[in-house]
C-alpha cells in the first residue's frame, strides 16, 4: 500500500500541520506502509534537496511557478500524482489539494 500525502511546505521539526504530516508518514513508514511526502520549496532554503528521506520519509520537493499569497503552484508535482492507493492533503485552499480533487476525483462512467 502506498499513501501519499502532499503539504505546501515541509520541514518535520516544526509544530502544526507540517509536524502532524511527518509524524504520520513517518510511523506508516515503521509500519511497512510506504508514504512519501510532495512539497514545494516554499519558506524553506533552495538549497534543499529534491529528494531526500527524513527518518524514514522519502520528501520530494517540486519548485513553484506562481505564487499568489499562500498558493503555490507547483505543476511539476503533476505528473507524479499517480501509483498510490491514498491520498492524504494536508491543509486546504492550496494547488496541491485543489490538485488531488479535482484530478484525481473518481470519473463518472458514461451510461449507456
Amino acid at each position: 500500500m502506498k499513501v501519499l500525502r502532499t503539504i505546501e511546505t515541509f520541514l518535520p521539526y516544526i509544530c502544526g500541520p507540517v509536524n502532524q504530516a511527518f509524524q504520520i508518514s513517518n510511523r506508516l513508514e515503521e509500519k511497512g506502509v510506504s508514504s512519501p511526502i510532495y512539497t514545494t520549496y516554499s519558506d524553506v532554503s533552495p538549497a534543499l534537496p529534491k529528494l531526500e528521506t527524513i527518518g524514514r520519509v522519502a520528501v520530494h520537493r517540486f519548485k513553484s511557478q506562481l505564487k499568489i499569497m499562500r498558493y503555490l503552484v507547483s505543476s511539476g508535482m503533476l505528473s507524479h500524482l499517480k501509483n498510490f492507493d491514498i491520498l492524504h492533503s494536508h491543509n486546504y485552499r492550496n494547488f496541491q489539494t485543489d490538485s488531488g480533487f479535482f484530478l484525481l476525483a473518481p470519473k463518472a462512467s458514461p451510461s449507456s
